[in-house]
């Protein structure tokens, strides 16, 4: 499902509108039955109803919604909407009279909210550029302090459709209802924290229209069961991949442990972890099924900045088919020639992660080059602090920005990034950008990107690298659920998740959308009449 800025939908609007040909009162009131659809569905309890409106197409949206709403299901509605008739917009004006020939009562002044079961936003939509101002800023804060349960209209009046910032006041909405495909203030946090759950309403606007043009898509469950690696009948374990993990050091031994227990466990026919001699012991003792490679170190654990001759040597090298660089080996400076000889050399799929990408950016301009200059680009995946280096963005900068950030980052320099945060954003070096909304606040834990990092070493060995990424992505996503669902939230460890790959695994190869809807959603499709 694509996602897309102000500025695309009302491209697609007006290209239904003006070129298929498909009326701008059609379109309302398709988008109106959507919103109408979710209140009964979700407050089937919800017997007086306000909608409070704007003058342009969300407010028509919104009074609409609330004729169908008084028509279909005997509900009283109200609706506030604090303009003469000759201020509103040509669609808004005419849902305005048809809901006055029916009864609705309209009202000026805001009506005491405690007196309804259920608010509608209908106030600003996708083309709003926040801040709200003014009279509309007080009555925002008057809706969120009523605590009444909100269904918004397209967006929560106050959020921008292009970013994740938030500039109060903001309306904090229980259920959005979104029109033809979702924006990206919908899964950006802090927004999607206001929009609540989101449901992406089909109003009969072919989504087709820009192509190639909209180059962000969200992720969908249910399209990832095709992406799994079928093994054939005749398979064996150097055809399954072979990882290689290199990283390390005093104190952080457990970063490759996990990461080569997450390779295996997600798919790896054989995989090999290269730390610090001194070290090697820890991960004799700890991996089973994983084979080790004692190689050179300074002081302290770190590794010799020449491991790469060493690691050249093996017997197994031409069998390796993807590396992971990085878990736990360090901030230093001789860390970086590691990384340059790995960018410089190793011709197959390349995923540094943690301190790799560390060292990587205290490499500065030299670092970035050997990325460009790559023929198989290198997957960086780096948490925001990470890219903060990468990029001397502000946190904040990145967090609500993240797919442009990401976007420009892997195109500029020719690799693919996977930037992890409440959301995880996948970019390609053509442009491409995916982002993934599964996930848990349990997994803001110690570990859990050397997970991920091992996941993916695994995929991208065997697959191409963007479907690799796609699915180690959800894979890692969908497994801290499942842990979550086994344990408390707080209780969460990182090798639980590791634990859960395989229901992960079956999660997706028996997606149901249905269970899923009930259980589990943040942004969906109105999938199989379930609306």
């Amino acid at each position: 499902m694509k996602l897309v800025k102000a500025s695309q939908m009302q491209d697609l609007d007006s290209k239904t509108i003006n070129e298929i040909g498909i009326p701008s009162l059609v379109l309302m009131e398709n988008a109106a039955r959507g919103v109408a659809n979710a209140v009964i569905r979700f407050f089937p309890q919800a017997k007086k109803i306000l909608v409070v409106a704007g003058k342009g197409n969300n407010g028509g949206d919104g009074i609409a919604a609330g004729r169908i709403l008084k028509i279909r299901n005997r509900r009283e509605v109200h609706v506030f909407l604090p303009y003469e008739e000759n201020e509103l917009k040509p669609d808004c004006r005419v849902q305005y009279q048809i809901a006055s020939k029916i009864g609705i009562k309209f009202f000026k002044e805001l009506p005491p909210l405690e007196e309804y079961d259920l608010i509608i936003d209908a106030i600003f939509g996708t083309g709003f550029t926040p801040p709200i101002k003014g009279r509309w800023a007080d009555i925002v804060k008057k809706i969120n302090e009523s605590k009444k349960p909100v269904v918004a209209v397209d967006i929560p009046s106050g959020i921008s459709a292009d970013s994740g910032e938030v500039i109060e006041p903001v309306v904090k909405a229980d259920i959005t209802v979104t029109f033809a495909l979702p924006k990206y203030g919908h899964v950006l946090y802090p927004a999607a924290v206001y929009c609540g759950k989101v449901l992406v309403r089909d109003i009969s606007i072919p989504v087709d229209l820009l192509g190639e043009e909209i180059k962000t898509e969200l992720i969908e469950i249910q399209n990832l069961k095709n992406l799994i690696p079928q093994r054939e009948p005749y398979t064996y374990k150097n055809r399954e991949g072979h990882v290689l993990i290199i990283g390390g050091s005093s104190g952080k031994t457990g970063a490759v442990i996990m990461a080569a227990k997450a390779a295996t466990e997600a798919g790896a026919g054989l995989v090999t972890v290269g730390t610090s001699q001194s070290l090697d012991p820890i991960l004799e003792n700890s991996l089973i099924e994983e084979m080790t490679m004692p190689l050179p170190e300074m002081e302290k654990g770190f590794l010799h900045p020449h491991i790469w001759d060493f690691v050249e040597s093996d017997p197994n090298f031409e069998r390796y088919t993807s590396a992971v660089l990085g878990p736990g080996m360090g901030r230093y400076k001789e860390g970086q020639t590691i990384v340059a000889d790995f960018l410089e050399n190793w011709n197959r799929p390349l995923v540094i992660d943690a301190d790799g990408i560390n060292n990587l950016a205290d490499m500065g301009k030299e670092g970035k080059e050997l990325l460009k200059k790559r023929e198989i680009p290198a997957v960086l995946t780096p948490h925001v602090g990470e890219m903060q280096r990468l990029t001397g963005l502000y946190s904040k900068e990145i967090i609500t920005n993240q797919i442009e950030v990401a976007r420009r980052f892997a195109e500029e320099n020719n690799c693919y990034l996977v930037l992890k945060s409440a959301r995880t954003v996948i970019a390609t070096p053509g442009g491409e950008v995916f982002v993934n909304v599964r996930g848990t606040p349990a997994m803001a834990k110690g570990g859990v990107g050397d997970v991920l990092s091992g996941i993916l070493g695994a995929l991208v060995g065997k697959m191409s690298i963007k479907e690799a990424l796609i699915l180690g992505v959800s894979l890692h996503a969908i497994a801290g659920e499942l842990a979550e669902r086994d344990k408390d939230t707080e209780s969460v460890r990182a090798t639980d998740l590791i634990n859960h790959i395989w229901a992960s695994y079956k999660f997706i190869r028996n997606y149901d959308p249905k269970e899923d809807f009930k259980k589990n959603y943040s942004v969906l499709r109105e999938f199989l009449g379930l609306l």
